[in-house]
């Protein structure tokens, strides 16, 4: 009986070639994706017992938002502090990805900080009306 005839090497040097001309394209990408899928599996294991299509879900959504906003927050973290945009993508992308549901406080402290600096405009604008009369 012959034997049958498999078609690896063909696959196998696609791949090769696949790798060969992507890999540095997707280097940095594949670190942000698996530390945020690291970071959104700590958010899952901190949640309390839910389905395993609502665990899925949240997986998935924390993990996109993280992919998302990594970059920004990275370039943010370049421009304002002169880290290096590639060393801080792993830590930004994981702690996006386990901050999970936990962005109300996140907004809260935002807002708040929004509102003390209209405040901070708001009796400045006063003070130099109240100059000129």
């Amino acid at each position: 009986m012959p034997e049958p005839i498999t078609s690896t090497a063909g696959s196998a040097s696609l791949a090769v070639v696949a790798v060969a001309l992507l890999g540095p394209l997707a280097g940095p990408y594949v670190v942000i994706v698996f530390a945020a899928l690291a970071g959104s599996l700590r958010a899952l294991s901190s949640t309390q017992t839910i389905t395993r299509s609502a665990g899925a879900w949240l997986v998935l959504r924390c993990t996109t938002l993280a992919v998302v906003l990594t970059s920004g927050v990275s370039e943010y973290l370049a421009s304002a502090y002169g880290v290096a945009p590639g060393d801080s993508m792993a830590p930004v992308a994981l702690a996006i990805g386990a901050l999970g549901n936990g962005w109300k406080p996140v907004f809260s402290a935002l807002s708040d900080g929004v509102a003390m600096l209209a405040a901070r405009l708001l009796k400045k604008a006063e003070g130099a009306e109240g100059a000129e009369k």
